[in-house]
């Protein structure tokens, strides 16, 4: 079944390309779950469908870096 496999394959290279995109914005394991519990309702990426993770990488991709509040008082 060709079908399984692709899906399998995609769906291992979106795991893939979203730790990337975590490492990418420093984020820990536990602001991930925080995010994914937020949005989601769900612990864990291996919860989410395929579209789930698709809009959770988007938003990985649209995000900077975590940069302090930049209006801070001076």
């Amino acid at each position: 079944m060709p079908d399984q496999k692709t899906e399998g394959q995609r769906l291992e290279s979106l795991m893939i390309n979203i730790n990337a995109e975590m490492q990418r914005l420093g984020w820990t394991v536990e602001q991930g779950r925080e995010h994914l519990l937020k949005y989601y309702g769900k612990r864990s990426r291996l919860l989410l469908d395929e579209e789930e993770l698709d809009n959770f990488l988007l938003y990985l991709q649209l995000t900077d870096s975590p940069v302090p509040n930049p209006q801070s008082p001076s």
